[in-house]
């Protein structure tokens, strides 16, 4: 394989834009739509709007995955300045943005195009992408760079609290059995990505039982592991560390 290669990613990667821009990471835009009206997703609304548009709007609000034919012109785009296009999805579990952008990669030629399901969203695709993006800067393979990428995936763990489920469920994104866990005695539900969906793992008296909680499983993680990288996010920042 090449070590020309583009890194294409959609944008509920959350890539940071400093690393969008500095290293130019195409981005194919998932849409959002509030009410009647439709935006591209960090383009036409910010991420802040649109979290505010969730928690305060009284219109009904859902998103859309990119087409085929949005791929089309991203994978078209790069392939003119590339000779192979990677592709780092969010995880089909949670979208059918990996299937869209498979169906393009058919038309336009799977032997220019490899597409990968991160089992993962937002910061957990944006680690994978900054490992891309440090091993191309220093001329690895492609070939190699994708068994790196497979690799951290299996090995990666995400952890989340959230305040309340119904923002989940009403996108279909976690069962309804599982809901119910987050409603017992007022608590709030701690989840997990498993196997590229959100499992729910337990629930927590709080949010600070919540946070000693996710730090004792992390403790645990890293015990186990020499070398690694720790991200961690709240509310409408992050916060990126590196071990």
């Amino acid at each position: 394989m090449t070590k020309n290669f583009a890194i294409v990613v959609d944008s509920i990667s959350d890539i940071p834009e400093e690393l969008e821009k500095k290293y130019n990471i195409p981005i194919v835009h998932a849409k959002v739509i509030i009410g009647e009206k439709e935006y591209l997703d960090r383009i036409g609304i910010k991420r802040e709007d649109f979290l505010s548009q969730l928690i305060h709007s009284k219109e009904k609000i859902s998103t859309t995955q990119p087409s085929p034919m949005d791929f089309d012109i991203v994978f078209r785009e790069a392939l003119e300045k590339y000779d192979h296009v990677l592709f780092l999805s969010v995880s089909t579990k949670l979208s059918a943005t990996y299937q869209n952008a498979v169906i393009s990669a058919k038309k336009i030629g799977k032997d220019k195009i490899t597409c990968i399901d991160t089992l993962s969203v937002t910061h957990g695709i944006t680690l994978l992408v900054y490992h891309a993006i440090l091993r191309r800067e220093q001329g690895v393979e492609l070939s190699e760079l994708v068994a790196e990428i497979k690799q951290m995936i299996s090995d990666m763990k995400i952890y989340f609290l959230v305040n309340e489920l119904k923002y989940l469920q009403r996108g279909g994104r976690i069962g309804m059995a599982k809901r119910l866990l987050g409603t017992l005695l007022n608590k709030k539900p701690l989840l997990t990505i498993e196997e590229g969906g959100i499992d729910a793992l337990k629930s927590v008296k709080g949010t600070e039982a919540g946070y000693e909680e996710m730090v004792k499983l992390v403790s645990e993680y890293a015990d186990k592991n020499k070398n690694f990288v720790l991200a961690g996010a709240y509310g409408l920042e992050a916060l990126i560390l590196r071990n």
